[in-house]
């Protein structure tokens, strides 16, 4: 089962190529007290995922580490071999 924010699932339209391969990937947010699969939302053409949680998270298999509030946004550009990633802190990411 893909884990996608409700309103991505809901949408009824499909999911760029790149945004399916990066949900079937299975991101995994851990910190001290375990994990959970990420919930990625669509903001502008990015796949956005914020830790909400009380500690900082490590982005398994991405590899990034975000800190409490830090907001992690992915994109695939056209001609591109990989993903673009950029964190946010909470006040940066305001769309």
């Amino acid at each position: 089962m893909l884990k996608v924010a409700p309103q991505l699932a809901k949408s009824g339209q499909p999911l760029p190529v790149w945004l399916a391969a990066l949900v079937a990937a299975q991101c995994l947010a851990s910190d001290e007290n375990g994990g959970h699969a990420i919930p990625w939302n669509c903001v502008s053409g990015r796949a956005v995922y914020t830790n909400d949680g009380t500690a900082a998270e490590k982005i398994e298999p991405l590899g990034v580490s975000l800190e409490r509030g830090q907001t992690l946004a992915v994109s695939w550009q056209p001609g591109a071999t990989a993903y673009t990633m950029e964190v946010y802190g909470k006040s940066q990411m305001a769309a």
